[in-house]
């Protein structure tokens, strides 16, 4: 009977407490704690470290629409590798969707997107980088690459 209260207070705390793409500033500090940097104002990026993981949370409008995650352990000066398990466990907390589709491997990094494909993933396997990411910050980040390279160079 002493549990009832304890799940209860967990099933309402979840949503609070879930960070994610398309979390706010406000629940990715609730999920990972104080951030280890504080970088908004200037790039729109969070740092955060939590369990073994680094994630560098990026915000765009005030909703994170980036997530680069990493082992905060490292091994000749990259991250060490991340699981398979871990990997798959990473896409359904952090990604926004509790399913992912595998796209064929073209390359040797993992790619997954989710089944509307608004988001998607790619896993670097020589950087050991999992980048969660939705499509329209894909899309403006490709924009903002193509102005820089026209843009003549004084």
């Amino acid at each position: 009977m002493r549990l009832l209260p304890l799940i209860l207070i967990s099933c309402l705390a979840g949503p609070l407490l879930h960070a994610e793409i398309g979390a706010t500033k406000e629940q990715c500090i609730a999920r990972y704690g104080k951030p280890e940097r504080d970088a908004l104002k200037e790039s729109g990026l969070l740092y955060f470290r939590k369990d073994g993981i680094c994630t560098i949370a990026h915000f765009y409008k005030g909703k994170c629409d980036v997530q680069s995650i990493f082992s905060e352990n490292e091994e000749s000066g990259l991250p060490v590798e991340l699981p398979a398990e871990k990997i798959q466990s990473l896409l359904k907390s952090e990604g926004g969707s509790s399913e992912w589709i595998a796209s064929p491997r073209y390359s040797i990094n993992g790619v997954w997107c989710t089944p509307d494909r608004v988001t998607f993933a790619i896993y670097d396997t020589m950087r050991h980088k999992l980048a969660i990411m939705t499509h329209d910050a894909y899309m403006r980040e490709k924009s903002e690459v193509a102005k820089a390279r026209s843009s003549p160079r004084n």
